[in-house]
Protein backbone atom coordinates (compact mmCIF):
# COMPACT_ATOMS: atom_id res chain seq x y z
CA UNK A 1 0.00 0.00 0.00
CA UNK A 2 2.78 2.54 1.39
CA UNK A 3 5.18 1.39 -2.19
CA UNK A 4 1.74 2.19 -4.64
CA UNK A 5 1.32 5.56 -2.78
CA UNK A 6 4.72 6.60 -3.37
CA UNK A 7 4.46 5.44 -6.81
CA UNK A 8 2.03 8.19 -7.48
CA UNK A 9 3.21 11.77 -8.95
CA UNK A 10 1.44 13.69 -6.85
CA UNK A 11 2.96 12.84 -3.51
CA UNK A 12 6.44 12.59 -5.38
CA UNK A 13 5.89 16.40 -5.66
CA UNK A 14 4.45 16.94 -2.49
CA UNK A 15 7.23 14.94 -0.53
CA UNK A 16 10.09 16.71 -2.72
CA UNK A 17 8.49 19.84 -1.82
CA UNK A 18 8.25 19.09 1.68
CA UNK A 19 11.27 17.85 2.17
CA UNK A 20 12.83 20.87 0.39
CA UNK A 21 11.31 23.43 2.28
CA UNK A 22 11.92 21.53 5.73
CA UNK A 23 16.07 21.60 4.61
CA UNK A 24 15.76 25.37 3.88
CA UNK A 25 14.15 26.58 7.02
CA UNK A 26 16.38 24.78 9.65
CA UNK A 27 19.31 25.64 7.14
CA UNK A 28 17.90 29.06 7.82
CA UNK A 29 17.41 28.76 11.38
CA UNK A 30 20.79 27.52 11.57
CA UNK A 31 22.06 30.55 10.25
CA UNK A 32 19.76 32.56 12.13
CA UNK A 33 20.86 31.40 15.27
CA UNK A 34 24.59 32.05 14.44
CA UNK A 35 23.41 35.49 12.97
CA UNK A 36 21.36 35.87 16.55
CA UNK A 37 24.36 34.47 18.57
CA UNK A 38 26.57 37.12 16.99
CA UNK A 39 24.20 39.85 17.81
CA UNK A 40 24.12 39.08 21.47
CA UNK A 41 27.59 39.19 21.56
CA UNK A 42 27.60 42.63 19.83
CA UNK A 43 25.15 43.82 22.18
CA UNK A 44 26.86 42.55 25.62
CA UNK A 45 29.91 44.30 23.84
CA UNK A 46 28.44 47.48 23.98
CA UNK A 47 26.61 47.04 27.00
CA UNK A 48 29.69 46.61 28.62
CA UNK A 49 31.40 49.44 26.85
CA UNK A 50 29.07 51.49 28.12
CA UNK A 51 28.90 50.86 31.46
CA UNK A 52 32.95 50.72 31.76
CA UNK A 53 32.84 54.22 30.09
CA UNK A 54 30.25 55.40 32.21
CA UNK A 55 32.01 54.37 35.32
CA UNK A 56 35.31 56.00 34.70
CA UNK A 57 33.39 59.21 34.09
CA UNK A 58 31.55 59.24 37.27
CA UNK A 59 34.92 58.40 38.91
CA UNK A 60 36.47 61.23 37.08
CA UNK A 61 33.81 63.64 37.85
CA UNK A 62 33.67 62.78 41.99
CA UNK A 63 36.51 64.28 44.13
CA UNK A 64 38.77 61.73 45.18
CA UNK A 65 37.50 62.15 49.04
CA UNK A 66 34.07 60.82 47.67
CA UNK A 67 35.29 57.80 45.45
CA UNK A 68 34.85 55.52 48.02
CA UNK A 69 31.16 56.59 48.65
CA UNK A 70 31.02 55.73 44.74
CA UNK A 71 32.67 52.07 45.08
CA UNK A 72 30.01 51.47 47.27
CA UNK A 73 27.25 51.91 45.27
CA UNK A 74 29.18 50.68 42.37
CA UNK A 75 29.52 47.78 44.37
CA UNK A 76 25.98 46.71 45.23
CA UNK A 77 25.57 47.46 41.35
CA UNK A 78 27.54 44.28 41.03
CA UNK A 79 30.85 45.95 39.63
CA UNK A 80 33.72 46.11 41.84
CA UNK A 81 36.32 48.75 41.51
CA UNK A 82 39.78 49.49 43.49
CA UNK A 83 41.46 52.84 43.70
CA UNK A 84 45.49 52.60 42.66
CA UNK A 85 45.68 48.67 41.37
CA UNK A 86 48.95 49.10 39.01
CA UNK A 87 48.55 46.80 35.52
CA UNK A 88 50.53 43.56 35.62
CA UNK A 89 53.32 43.61 33.51
CA UNK A 90 52.71 41.28 31.30
CA UNK A 91 49.44 41.21 30.45
CA UNK A 92 47.67 38.13 29.73
CA UNK A 93 46.72 36.32 26.36
CA UNK A 94 43.84 37.98 25.51
CA UNK A 95 40.97 35.01 25.40
CA UNK A 96 39.40 35.16 21.21
CA UNK A 97 35.89 36.11 22.87
CA UNK A 98 36.92 39.59 24.06
CA UNK A 99 38.40 40.52 20.57
CA UNK A 100 35.62 43.07 19.91
CA UNK A 101 35.19 44.47 23.16
CA UNK A 102 39.11 45.13 23.31
CA UNK A 103 38.70 46.51 20.08
CA UNK A 104 36.46 48.93 21.70
CA UNK A 105 37.90 49.66 25.00
CA UNK A 106 41.81 49.75 24.31
CA UNK A 107 43.42 52.24 24.21
CA UNK A 108 40.71 54.99 24.12
CA UNK A 109 39.16 53.65 27.54
CA UNK A 110 41.35 50.95 28.72
CA UNK A 111 44.91 50.07 29.37
CA UNK A 112 44.09 46.73 28.68
CA UNK A 113 41.47 44.34 29.88
CA UNK A 114 41.34 39.83 30.89
CA UNK A 115 38.92 37.67 32.31
CA UNK A 116 38.53 35.48 35.36
CA UNK A 117 36.10 33.42 37.40
CA UNK A 118 33.02 35.05 37.99
CA UNK A 119 33.74 34.65 41.84
CA UNK A 120 36.05 37.24 41.49
CA UNK A 121 33.67 40.05 41.03
CA UNK A 122 30.90 40.92 43.27
CA UNK A 123 28.07 39.25 43.79
CA UNK A 124 25.15 40.66 41.69
CA UNK A 125 22.97 41.11 44.94
CA UNK A 126 24.10 40.86 48.88
CA UNK A 127 22.87 37.70 50.69
CA UNK A 128 19.68 38.09 52.30
CA UNK A 129 19.57 37.88 56.17
CA UNK A 130 18.89 34.46 57.83
CA UNK A 131 15.17 32.93 57.45
CA UNK A 132 14.85 35.43 54.17
CA UNK A 133 14.84 33.30 51.41
CA UNK A 134 17.33 31.11 49.58
CA UNK A 135 21.09 32.61 49.37
CA UNK A 136 21.78 34.16 45.75
CA UNK A 137 22.38 31.55 43.18
CA UNK A 138 26.27 30.43 42.38
CA UNK A 139 26.90 33.27 39.45
CA UNK A 140 27.54 32.38 35.75
CA UNK A 141 29.59 33.39 33.42
CA UNK A 142 33.00 35.49 34.05
CA UNK A 143 34.34 38.38 35.30
CA UNK A 144 35.67 40.48 33.47
CA UNK A 145 38.89 43.32 34.62
CA UNK A 146 39.38 46.34 33.17
CA UNK A 147 42.71 48.01 33.81
CA UNK A 148 42.94 51.96 33.40
CA UNK A 149 43.61 55.38 35.02
CA UNK A 150 41.64 58.68 35.40
CA UNK A 151 42.33 62.11 34.36
CA UNK A 152 44.77 62.34 37.25
CA UNK A 153 46.26 59.29 36.86
CA UNK A 154 44.72 57.23 39.29
CA UNK A 155 45.52 53.73 38.39
CA UNK A 156 42.06 51.44 38.92
CA UNK A 157 40.95 48.16 38.20
CA UNK A 158 37.04 47.89 37.68
CA UNK A 159 35.68 43.81 37.70
CA UNK A 160 32.21 43.38 36.74
CA UNK A 161 30.56 40.37 35.62
CA UNK A 162 30.50 39.28 31.99
CA UNK A 163 28.37 36.57 29.97
CA UNK A 164 25.83 34.52 31.49
CA UNK A 165 23.16 36.33 30.85
CA UNK A 166 21.30 38.50 28.18
CA UNK A 167 22.30 41.66 27.02
CA UNK A 168 19.67 44.21 26.72
CA UNK A 169 17.34 44.83 24.35
CA UNK A 170 18.73 46.64 21.51
CA UNK A 171 17.87 47.69 18.02
CA UNK A 172 17.88 44.73 15.90
CA UNK A 173 21.31 43.85 13.79
CA UNK A 174 20.73 44.04 9.84
CA UNK A 175 20.46 40.06 9.02
CA UNK A 176 23.41 38.73 7.65
CA UNK A 177 22.59 39.01 3.66
CA UNK A 178 24.14 35.04 3.06
CA UNK A 179 21.03 33.94 4.74
CA UNK A 180 18.42 35.44 2.51
CA UNK A 181 20.36 34.38 -0.34
CA UNK A 182 20.41 31.16 0.78
CA UNK A 183 17.08 30.82 1.80
CA UNK A 184 16.13 32.31 -2.07
CA UNK A 185 18.15 29.91 -3.61
CA UNK A 186 16.79 27.18 -1.53
CA UNK A 187 13.54 27.71 -2.85
CA UNK A 188 14.52 28.47 -6.23
CA UNK A 189 16.08 24.79 -6.23
CA UNK A 190 12.93 23.37 -4.78
CA UNK A 191 10.79 25.25 -7.27
CA UNK A 192 13.43 22.95 -9.73
CA UNK A 193 12.93 20.45 -8.79
CA UNK A 194 9.41 19.81 -8.07
CA UNK A 195 9.46 20.95 -11.89
CA UNK A 196 11.64 18.92 -13.24
CA UNK A 197 10.17 15.72 -11.35
CA UNK A 198 6.84 17.15 -13.12
CA UNK A 199 8.39 17.79 -16.57
CA UNK A 200 10.78 14.81 -16.93
CA UNK A 201 8.05 12.59 -18.11
CA UNK A 202 6.65 14.90 -20.54
CA UNK A 203 10.25 15.63 -22.10
CA UNK A 204 9.98 11.43 -22.09
CA UNK A 205 7.61 11.05 -23.77
CA UNK A 206 8.05 13.88 -26.44
CA UNK A 207 10.89 12.26 -27.34
CA UNK A 208 9.88 8.85 -27.68
CA UNK A 209 6.57 10.60 -29.96
CA UNK A 210 9.44 12.51 -32.06
CA UNK A 211 11.57 9.23 -32.49
CA UNK A 212 8.30 7.27 -33.11
CA UNK A 213 7.84 10.10 -36.00
CA UNK A 214 10.73 9.15 -37.93
CA UNK A 215 10.65 5.68 -36.99
CA UNK A 216 7.74 3.44 -36.35
CA UNK A 217 9.80 0.46 -35.56
CA UNK A 218 11.76 2.46 -32.11
CA UNK A 219 11.81 0.75 -29.18
CA UNK A 220 9.01 1.44 -26.91
CA UNK A 221 9.37 3.20 -24.07
CA UNK A 222 9.82 1.18 -20.68
CA UNK A 223 6.59 0.05 -18.34
CA UNK A 224 7.84 -0.53 -15.07
CA UNK A 225 10.06 2.81 -14.29
CA UNK A 226 8.74 6.11 -13.25
CA UNK A 227 5.56 7.06 -11.18
CA UNK A 228 2.17 5.37 -11.48
CA UNK A 229 1.28 7.79 -14.00
CA UNK A 230 4.04 7.82 -16.14
CA UNK A 231 4.12 4.12 -16.04
CA UNK A 232 0.25 3.95 -17.52
CA UNK A 233 1.38 6.55 -19.45
CA UNK A 234 4.03 4.43 -20.93
CA UNK A 235 2.11 1.74 -21.67
CA UNK A 236 -0.78 3.48 -23.47
CA UNK A 237 2.18 4.99 -25.79
CA UNK A 238 3.32 1.40 -26.64
CA UNK A 239 0.31 0.58 -27.08
CA UNK A 240 -0.74 3.35 -29.72
CA UNK A 241 2.88 2.46 -31.33
CA UNK A 242 2.05 -1.55 -31.89
CA UNK A 243 -1.55 -0.38 -33.07
CA UNK A 244 0.32 1.99 -35.65
CA UNK A 245 2.53 -0.38 -36.41
CA UNK A 246 0.30 -2.89 -36.86
CA UNK A 247 -1.86 -1.12 -38.77
CA UNK A 248 0.90 -0.51 -41.38
CA UNK A 249 1.62 -4.00 -41.65
CA UNK A 250 -1.90 -5.16 -42.43
CA UNK A 251 -1.76 -2.23 -45.31
CA UNK A 252 1.24 -3.77 -46.26
CA UNK A 253 0.37 -7.54 -46.09
CA UNK A 254 -2.68 -6.77 -47.63
CA UNK A 255 -1.14 -4.66 -50.90
CA UNK A 256 1.45 -7.68 -50.82
CA UNK A 257 -1.39 -10.38 -50.70
CA UNK A 258 -2.98 -8.64 -54.04
CA UNK A 259 0.56 -7.71 -55.72
CA UNK A 260 1.42 -11.59 -55.12
CA UNK A 261 -2.17 -12.64 -56.56
CA UNK A 262 -1.78 -11.21 -59.79
CA UNK A 263 1.23 -12.59 -60.50
CA UNK A 264 -0.41 -15.87 -61.50
CA UNK A 265 -2.59 -14.37 -64.04
CA UNK A 266 -0.33 -11.66 -65.22
CA UNK A 267 1.99 -15.04 -66.31
CA UNK A 268 -0.86 -16.92 -68.10
CA UNK A 269 -1.66 -13.04 -70.21
CA UNK A 270 2.06 -12.68 -70.99
CA UNK A 271 2.00 -16.40 -72.50
CA UNK A 272 -1.30 -16.21 -74.49
CA UNK A 273 -0.11 -12.82 -75.57
CA UNK A 274 2.18 -14.65 -77.29
CA UNK A 275 -0.39 -16.68 -79.69
CA UNK A 276 -1.41 -13.07 -80.89
CA UNK A 277 -0.94 -12.69 -84.62
CA UNK A 278 -1.19 -8.89 -85.03
CA UNK A 279 2.26 -7.70 -84.06
CA UNK A 280 1.12 -4.40 -83.80
CA UNK A 281 -1.47 -5.39 -81.12
CA UNK A 282 1.11 -7.59 -80.03
CA UNK A 283 3.79 -5.30 -78.78
CA UNK A 284 1.28 -2.99 -77.36
CA UNK A 285 -0.24 -5.23 -75.09
CA UNK A 286 2.67 -7.03 -74.12
CA UNK A 287 4.34 -3.52 -73.06
CA UNK A 288 0.96 -2.83 -71.16
CA UNK A 289 1.54 -5.87 -69.56
CA UNK A 290 5.20 -5.01 -69.08
CA UNK A 291 3.85 -2.04 -66.95
CA UNK A 292 1.37 -3.65 -65.30
CA UNK A 293 3.64 -6.48 -64.08
CA UNK A 294 6.37 -3.19 -62.76
CA UNK A 295 3.84 -1.85 -60.78
CA UNK A 296 3.08 -5.07 -59.16
CA UNK A 297 6.46 -5.91 -58.59
CA UNK A 298 6.75 -2.44 -56.98
CA UNK A 299 3.69 -3.13 -54.57
CA UNK A 300 5.35 -6.35 -53.73
CA UNK A 301 8.61 -4.12 -52.86
CA UNK A 302 6.73 -1.45 -50.72
CA UNK A 303 4.30 -4.13 -48.88
CA UNK A 304 7.86 -5.93 -47.88
CA UNK A 305 9.36 -2.75 -46.80
CA UNK A 306 6.36 -2.15 -44.27
CA UNK A 307 6.29 -5.31 -42.27
CA UNK A 308 9.75 -5.99 -42.44
CA UNK A 309 12.87 -5.31 -40.12
CA UNK A 310 15.87 -4.67 -42.36
CA UNK A 311 18.96 -6.48 -41.19
CA UNK A 312 21.84 -4.15 -41.09
CA UNK A 313 25.40 -4.50 -41.62
CA UNK A 314 28.77 -2.21 -42.28
CA UNK A 315 27.95 -0.33 -45.41
CA UNK A 316 30.83 1.98 -46.94
CA UNK A 317 28.47 4.68 -48.41
CA UNK A 318 31.43 6.37 -50.32
CA UNK A 319 31.83 3.01 -52.25
CA UNK A 320 28.24 2.33 -52.58
CA UNK A 321 27.39 5.89 -53.85
CA UNK A 322 30.44 5.44 -56.46
CA UNK A 323 29.42 2.16 -57.73
CA UNK A 324 25.80 3.36 -57.92
CA UNK A 325 27.34 6.32 -60.20
CA UNK A 326 29.31 4.02 -62.42
CA UNK A 327 26.06 1.96 -63.24
CA UNK A 328 24.48 5.24 -64.20
CA UNK A 329 27.49 6.13 -66.89
CA UNK A 330 27.38 2.62 -68.07
CA UNK A 331 23.55 2.55 -68.93
CA UNK A 332 24.95 6.47 -70.36
CA UNK A 333 23.64 9.02 -68.13
CA UNK A 334 26.52 10.95 -66.85
CA UNK A 335 25.92 11.93 -63.32
CA UNK A 336 27.83 14.61 -61.95
CA UNK A 337 28.80 13.25 -57.85
CA UNK A 338 30.94 14.81 -55.76
CA UNK A 339 31.94 11.94 -53.17
CA UNK A 340 34.64 12.59 -50.30
CA UNK A 341 37.98 10.32 -50.66
CA UNK A 342 37.87 8.82 -47.28
CA UNK A 343 35.45 5.69 -46.05
CA UNK A 344 32.08 6.93 -44.47
CA UNK A 345 30.69 3.66 -43.01
CA UNK A 346 27.19 3.22 -41.23
CA UNK A 347 25.08 0.36 -40.53
CA UNK A 348 22.62 -0.43 -42.58
CA UNK A 349 21.44 -2.53 -45.95
CA UNK A 350 23.52 -2.29 -48.50
CA UNK A 351 20.96 -3.57 -51.36
CA UNK A 352 18.34 -1.06 -49.68
CA UNK A 353 20.50 2.05 -50.05
CA UNK A 354 21.53 1.10 -53.28
CA UNK A 355 17.81 0.90 -54.45
CA UNK A 356 16.99 4.23 -53.07
CA UNK A 357 19.52 6.11 -54.27
CA UNK A 358 18.76 4.42 -57.87
CA UNK A 359 15.00 5.27 -57.78
CA UNK A 360 15.92 8.76 -57.12
CA UNK A 361 18.38 9.01 -59.85
CA UNK A 362 16.02 7.40 -62.07
CA UNK A 363 13.86 10.29 -61.55
CA UNK A 364 16.92 12.91 -61.74
CA UNK A 365 17.66 11.48 -65.16
CA UNK A 366 13.99 11.53 -66.45
CA UNK A 367 13.43 14.75 -66.29
CA UNK A 368 17.03 16.76 -66.12
CA UNK A 369 20.29 16.50 -68.03
CA UNK A 370 22.55 17.44 -65.44
CA UNK A 371 21.46 15.54 -62.43
CA UNK A 372 24.15 15.64 -59.44
CA UNK A 373 25.09 13.47 -56.23
CA UNK A 374 27.34 14.53 -53.29
CA UNK A 375 28.34 12.76 -49.99
CA UNK A 376 29.49 14.77 -47.29
CA UNK A 377 29.26 14.21 -43.21
CA UNK A 378 27.89 17.25 -40.87
CA UNK A 379 28.73 16.22 -37.13
CA UNK A 380 27.33 13.07 -36.46
CA UNK A 381 25.18 12.90 -39.60
CA UNK A 382 25.62 11.32 -42.99
CA UNK A 383 24.18 13.77 -45.83
CA UNK A 384 22.99 12.95 -49.45
CA UNK A 385 22.24 15.12 -51.92
CA UNK A 386 20.76 14.99 -55.30
CA UNK A 387 19.98 17.83 -57.08
CA UNK A 388 19.40 18.33 -61.02
CA UNK A 389 18.14 21.06 -63.37
CA UNK A 390 14.42 19.94 -64.38
CA UNK A 391 11.64 21.98 -64.07
CA UNK A 392 11.19 20.97 -59.88
CA UNK A 393 7.67 20.16 -58.58
CA UNK A 394 5.00 22.74 -57.27
CA UNK A 395 5.18 24.10 -53.83
CA UNK A 396 2.34 23.02 -52.77
CA UNK A 397 2.67 19.10 -53.94
CA UNK A 398 5.94 18.66 -52.32
CA UNK A 399 5.15 17.47 -49.00
CA UNK A 400 2.40 15.11 -51.13
CA UNK A 401 4.85 13.96 -53.45
CA UNK A 402 6.25 11.43 -51.05
CA UNK A 403 3.04 9.41 -50.16
CA UNK A 404 2.54 6.06 -51.84
CA UNK A 405 1.03 6.17 -55.09
CA UNK A 406 0.94 9.97 -55.40
CA UNK A 407 1.75 11.26 -59.27
CA UNK A 408 2.08 14.76 -60.12
CA UNK A 409 1.04 13.67 -63.75
CA UNK A 410 -2.45 12.67 -64.80
CA UNK A 411 -1.23 10.30 -67.23
CA UNK A 412 -1.00 6.81 -66.58
CA UNK A 413 1.78 5.79 -68.57
CA UNK A 414 5.34 4.69 -67.31
CA UNK A 415 7.22 6.76 -69.37
CA UNK A 416 5.45 10.03 -67.19
CA UNK A 417 4.09 9.69 -64.33
CA UNK A 418 5.15 6.13 -63.18
CA UNK A 419 3.71 3.95 -60.32
CA UNK A 420 3.83 6.89 -57.66
CA UNK A 421 5.57 4.46 -55.74
CA UNK A 422 9.67 5.23 -56.24
CA UNK A 423 9.90 8.23 -53.99
CA UNK A 424 7.62 6.34 -51.14
CA UNK A 425 9.84 3.40 -51.25
CA UNK A 426 13.20 5.83 -50.96
CA UNK A 427 11.78 7.16 -48.06
CA UNK A 428 10.64 4.21 -46.31
CA UNK A 429 14.71 2.51 -46.81
CA UNK A 430 15.70 6.22 -45.41
CA UNK A 431 13.53 5.75 -42.74
CA UNK A 432 14.02 2.06 -42.09
CA UNK A 433 17.74 3.43 -41.58
CA UNK A 434 16.74 6.36 -38.87
CA UNK A 435 17.08 8.94 -41.35
CA UNK A 436 15.05 11.26 -42.75
CA UNK A 437 14.29 12.59 -46.76
CA UNK A 438 13.16 15.88 -47.42
CA UNK A 439 12.63 17.58 -51.13
CA UNK A 440 12.85 21.22 -52.20
CA UNK A 441 13.03 23.17 -55.37
CA UNK A 442 15.97 25.03 -55.92
CA UNK A 443 15.52 28.74 -55.05
CA UNK A 444 14.61 30.97 -57.82
CA UNK A 445 15.97 32.20 -60.62
CA UNK A 446 17.60 28.46 -60.94
CA UNK A 447 15.18 25.36 -61.29
CA UNK A 448 15.81 22.22 -60.22
CA UNK A 449 14.49 19.78 -57.91
CA UNK A 450 16.96 19.18 -54.38
CA UNK A 451 16.62 15.57 -52.15
CA UNK A 452 18.43 15.64 -49.31
CA UNK A 453 18.99 12.55 -47.23
CA UNK A 454 20.42 12.46 -43.80
CA UNK A 455 20.93 9.29 -42.08
CA UNK A 456 22.58 8.67 -38.63
CA UNK A 457 26.56 8.15 -38.25
CA UNK A 458 27.78 5.25 -36.80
Amino acid sequence: MIKKLLGTMSVRIFLITVIGILITAMVVNMLGQRDSRENETRLRDQFAFDRIESMIRILEATVPEKRSEIQDVFKRMGSHVTLGVEPPQNAPLLPAELANLNNLLVPEVADFISLSKASHCAPRRPPPPPGFGAPPPHPHGQCLAVYTHLEDNTPILIELHYGGHRPPAGPPHERNPLTIVLAFFGLISIIWAVASVATQPLRKLANAALQLAHNIEHAPLAENEGSTEVRHAAKAFNEMQRSILKHIQERGFILGAIAHDLQTPLTRLRLRLEKVKDQELKQGLIKDLTATQEMVREGLDFARLCGENIHKSKVDLTALATAVCDDFEDAGHAIASSLPAQSITILGSAHLLTRCLTNLLNNATTYAKTPALSLHTEGNQVIFVISDDGPGIPAQELNNVLEPFRRLEDSRSRQTGGTGLGLAIARMIVEKHGGKLSISNKPLPASGLVIRITLPLQ
